[in-house]
């Protein structure tokens, strides 16, 4: 087996695009979109993918990967010809959001091809995707559920798919699509180039996936574990829920920003502080799993157009989205996890601009702050509001780990003889 592993902590010298062996139509289409110095995961990946290699890059938030797959899969595409008109390449991606993100980005970078794409997602007519799919678009853009509910109804065949494209795959595999993904790859021609990109190649259900791939070439590019230097991180204490929403409406009216992410851990939170803020006279919506597609769709038109100024969200909005000019991520209720806070934080400070990132904490949510500020090597300032100061000053003492050392309450010790005595009465 052929593993090749490639790790850079460290900036690389800047590439230009022109430096990279790409079809004349996709640099064109590049130098129209204002860009034309390749980014560290775009100088690594796309050289790999162009020779044919089976790839898998583990790359953080904001680093250039979408054009990364998307330039070297067009010129492949251009490249290699089929004498039949049929779907050559499948991209999957965790959410709607992100489909419709990568199919944007595809089809500014394909504007001087001939090269067409189309969307399976849920939310949508499966009718007019039926529809879509008899005209055999080139590149299949999809979310994994969906897909497979076309393949149980045999509705379309995958055998012609020669690019099997897994982006965000961690993420794939936490939202529990793992076996949709086995489903998925194996309704696909044997022989095919398979790409994999993902924050993390370390994720527990990444082997059966691995097993599929054919002496890969391994590319890792920074770490998701990495501090965001250009991004100020806060912490805020907070009390209950009223105490969270009184903060949130302060700090966006202090840092004043133009986009504002307010990330909640579930749909009831994002409901119930989106309807606080537009009774506090603010520019707000929200966005969750459960919202339909159009709804979902208009809410990230307008606030990529500034016609609402903050955006509540789950975590289904904190990877992968490109959003330009968000000031300010507010954290209402900490991530589940490490990588999950990486995610959200990420959606500021972008294209090398400064972002502020506050996390409001409750005394029940310490211990898990302290445990991701240790896993991403992070320390929080703290901040506090004026007029809002929580009555929860933080834990009295702490561990070494930074979380709550907790006073453990020593056991009564019962005499068993007293016990038998008493069931005997009893």
């Amino acid at each position: 087996m052929r593993a090749i592993h490639f790790s850079f902590r460290k900036s690389l010298p800047v590439l230009s695009l022109l430096d990279l062996p790409l079809e004349p139509a996709l640099l064109k289409a590049t130098e129209n979109l204002g860009f034309n110095s390749a980014t560290e995961v775009q100088s690594l990946a796309i050289p790999a993918i162009l020779e044919g290699s089976d790839v898998m890059v583990s790359a953080p938030t904001g680093s250039g990967k979408t054009a990364a797959f998307l330039l070297p899969l067009l010129h492949r595409l251009m490249n290699i010809r089929s004498p039949y008109k049929v779907s050559r390449a499948l991209i999957l991606l965790p959410t709607r959001e992100l489909a419709l993100q990568t199919l944007d980005h595809l089809q500014k970078l394909a504007e001087f091809t001939e090269i067409k794409a189309a969307l399976i997602i849920g939310g949508e007519s499966f009718k007019k995707q039926l529809s879509t799919l008899g005209k055999n678009p080139e590149v299949l853009i999809a979310t994994p559920g969906r897909l497979v509910e076309h393949i149980e109804s045999e509705s379309m065949d995958l055998g012609s798919i020669e690019f099997l494209l897994l982006d965000e795959a961690d993420r794939m595999l936490q939202m529990g699509f793992a076996e949709d993904l086995k489903v998925i790859s194996s309704q696909c021609r044997a022989k095919r180039q398979n790409l994999l990109f993902s924050a993390t190649l370390d994720h527990e259900s990444m082997s059966p996936i691995r097993a599929q791939f054919v002496d890969p070439v391994s590319i890792e590019v920074g770490s998701q574990k990495a501090d965001h230097s250009h991004i100020v991180q806060q912490l805020v204490l907070s009390d209950d829920r009223k105490h969270k929403e009184a903060l949130t409406f302060a700090l966006i009216e202090e840092e004043q920003a133009d986009k504002v992410f307010v990330f909640c851990s579930s749909r009831l939170q994002c409901e119930q502080l989106s309807s606080f803020l537009r009774y506090k006279k603010l520019k707000v919506s929200y966005i969750h799993g459960e919202l339909n597609q159009s709804l979902r769709k208009k809410v990230m038109t307008e606030f990529r157009q500034q016609r609402i100024q903050v955006l509540v969200a789950t975590d289904l909005a904190a990877r992968g989205l490109d959003i330009e000019g968000v000031g300010l991520v507010i954290n209402y209720s900490v991530a589940r996890t490490g990588d999950d806070h990486a995610h959200r934080v990420g959606r500021t400070g972008r294209a090398g601009q400064e972002g502020k990132a506050v996390s409001l904490i409750s005394d029940l949510e310490w211990n898990k702050m302290a445990s991701i500020q240790r896993y991403l090597g992070i320390t929080l300032r703290r901040r506090v509001v004026q007029g809002l100061k929580a009555q929860y000053t933080g834990p009295k003492k702490l561990k070494n780990s930074g979380k709550a050392a907790g006073t453990k309450k020593k056991k009564k010790k019962i005499k068993t003889g007293a016990v038998k005595k008493k069931a005997k009465k009893g």
